[in-house]
């Protein structure tokens, strides 16, 4: 069953095209503020956080791929899930205002990630069995050796970090324990609790839309293929349903564009205008 949404369809004509058109603004602004935060380097938050949001353009643009070409409905609300995380963990390290929360946020976040990738590696890889020739072993064991080093630092850079905040010493006991968990998703900061943590409907909860946390927690159905995913309803496989999710999503990251970088570019050109929308130039042009 289609919802028709009027300032969607008469603005877009349809909310496929309203999802690209956000997604095309969205890519426009990650482009030009990236001239002014060129980094992508941990140390630099604004240019970490941008190529995160390119990222997620990225998944965003797959999204509307499969839908169209490839009609896979599974894989589809599988995609609007895994934009829902990515697009919580945004808002919740980085769509905020107090700076001090922001970066240790982003710091237990960033070795949360690597930790997990450092601890599988460490092992690896097992002894030569002579299944593969012994000079591609050889180099998968530099290779590996090279990632796990630069882990190792990256976990202790930002493990140092935290232990330089100005308040490490009033809550050393809370900040170890953080450190420990690696928990990004903590809800206070003052409270010595590792399990203090928002959980994933409590972070889709914070997105700009109303009364998510439910659905986005549901289609957990798609993502590990339980009974529901293989059921339709009536045979008509809708596709605006997953695009309107998808939609409000883009438009939190957008949002944040908006705030975070916006005030930072400049004035546009008449090229990057045209890039954004043109189908306004088109519509202007006649």
């Amino acid at each position: 069953m289609k919802i028709p949404i009027p300032e969607v369809t008469d603005r877009f004509g349809s909310i496929e095209n309203a999802l690209c058109s956000i997604i095309r603004y969205c890519n426009v602004l990650i482009e030009k503020a990236k001239k002014v935060y060129p980094s992508i380097s941990v140390n630099d938050i604004p240019g970490y956080a941008l190529e995160f949001c390119r990222k997620v353009l990225v998944q965003a643009t797959t999204l509307v791929k499969v839908a169209h070409e490839q009609e896979d409905l599974i894989t589809v609300y599988s995609l609007v899930r895994i934009l829902a995380d990515n697009v919580s963990t945004l808002k919740l390290i980085y769509d905020v205002e107090d700076v001090e929360e922001k970066v240790l946020r982003h710091l237990l976040y960033v070795m949360d990630g690597v930790s997990l990738r450092y601890n599988y590696l460490k092992n690896q890889p097992k002894p030569y069995d002579g299944k593969i020739p012994k000079e591609t072993y050889d180099a998968l064991c530099v290779q590996i050796q090279n990632t796990t080093g630069n882990d190792l630092c990256c976990i202790n850079d930002c493990i140092n970090a935290i232990k330089a905040r100005p308040d490490y010493l009033t809550k050393q006991q809370y900040y170890d324990k953080l450190i420990e968990s690696r928990n990004w998703k903590f809800k206070t900061i003052d409270k010595p609790k590792p399990k203090d943590a928002y959980s994933w409907k409590e972070l889709y909860e914070k997105l700009d839309a109303k009364d998510v946390g439910n659905m986005f927690s549901f289609f957990s159905q798609y993502v590990h293929g339980l009974s529901i995913s293989k059921i339709s309803l009536d045979g008509n496989e809708d596709y605006d349903i997953p695009m309107a999710f998808a939609f409000s999503l883009v438009g939190n990251i957008f949002n944040f564009l908006k705030r975070e970088y916006v005030p930072h570019l400049g004035i546009f050109t008449k090229e990057e205008l045209y890039m954004m929308a043109p189908e306004f130039f088109v519509e202007n042009e006649k």
